[in-house]
């Protein structure tokens, strides 16, 4: 036997949940309800044995039979299929939710405090309310 095979062991395999069909791993992944008959549509007649999602849980995955390369990877904006026997192509989703947004989308803008000033000097007054330099 050869001794310079190439040999894929488990820690070189990004964790991953597999599923028995494809409508389990979209409860799982849960799109948007509007997005799941287009889902559905888009991978029927793909000869697909296995479903996973991987631990980043980025997408939904499709594999074929003996393994390989995915057929169908489904995120939250689109389904791209990679069919064996065709050209590969992508449909976008109606409904695109985001899975992460940007801190500035998010952040809650803050009211920049006031500060009061000295009528005197037009310093700013310390939390006592006093100024420094004039009382």
């Amino acid at each position: 036997m050869p001794q310079n095979l190439p040999v894929t062991i488990s820690q070189d395999i990004e964790p991953r949940t597999y599923f028995r069909t494809l409508e389990a791993a979209l409860a799982d992944f849960r799109p948007p309800a509007e997005n799941v008959e287009m889902i559905l549509d888009t991978v029927r007649g793909l000869r697909y044995e296995h479903v996973y999602i991987p631990e980043s849980r980025a997408f939904i995955a499709l594999e074929p039979a003996g393994g390989g390369s995915p057929l169908a990877f489904i995120a939250s904006g689109y389904v791209a299929v990679h069919p064996e026997d065709g050209d590969n192509f992508w449909v976008e989703l109606p409904a695109h939710q985001a899975s992460a947004k940007g801190f500035a989308a998010v952040a809650e803008k803050v009211e920049e405090a006031v500060i009061p000033t000295c009528a005197t000097c037009f310093t700013n007054l310390p939390s006592t309310g006093a100024c420094d330099y004039c009382d």
